[in-house]
């Protein structure tokens, strides 16, 4: 009973040898070669759809981001060849640029908002006591059509529902410009503080 367990395991484990050795040897570039046999999925099963530890620090915008990419990856990963270092950023690289475009304009939205609506909604968005209402939370955010535009260049002036609590405020126009800086504001608004349901106020 004891010899056909380790024959069993042996099989086993040999299936599993030659099943890694495919994975490795069916990649069709040397990049995604080396990031299959370091086994960087494991660690990034996202595919490096968020930017590496301390890429978006050092990066500065408008510079290649490959050689970059490559020292990262060689300082955080010191067993890792030169060679299968370049070959994994290879296979990054363009992952790695739009998870870093996406992470800074994320950034740059939450600047607009701490400068534009913090002071009256709060820095989570939990709003002010009985002067002004929440953002997180409110079905403002997801209601369609969306009135978000028209508040953000004209403001808004009470009584208002906001979670079942009636508001009666003026909201100033909070001097938010048409276009990218709106859009970018409203994403954010949406991905912070948004509730799950979709309601017309």
């Amino acid at each position: 009973m004891r010899h056909t367990f380790s024959i069993t395991a042996g099989v086993a484990a040999i299936c599993g040898l030659l099943a890694v050795i495919l994975y490795i040897e069916s990649a069709t570039t040397p990049g995604e070669q080396s990031v299959r046999s370091h086994g960087c999925l494991l660690c990034h099963p996202e595919l490096f759809d968020s930017p590496l530890p301390g890429l978006a620090e050092q990066h500065t915008p408008g510079t290649p981001l490959r050689p970059l990419l490559t020292q990262v990856i060689q300082s955080s990963h010191p067993f890792v060849s030169a060679e299968a270092a370049d070959n994994i950023a290879e296979y990054a690289h363009p992952r790695q640029q739009l998870a870093l475009a996406h992470t800074r304009r994320g950034d740059a939205a939450r600047s607009l908002y701490l400068a534009k609506c913090a002071a009256c909604h709060g820095s989570r968005g939990e709003g002010q006591d009985d002067r002004y209402p929440p953002l997180r939370g409110s079905e403002w955010l997801t209601a369609e059509p969306s009135r978000l535009p028209e508040i953000l260049h004209q403001g808004l002036q009470g009584p208002i529902t906001v979670r079942g609590k009636e508001w009666n405020a003026t909201m100033l126009p909070p001097g938010v410009t048409p276009g990218e800086e709106t859009e970018s504001l409203i994403r954010y608004l949406r991905k912070e503080f948004a509730a799950k349901q979709h309601k017309t106020p």
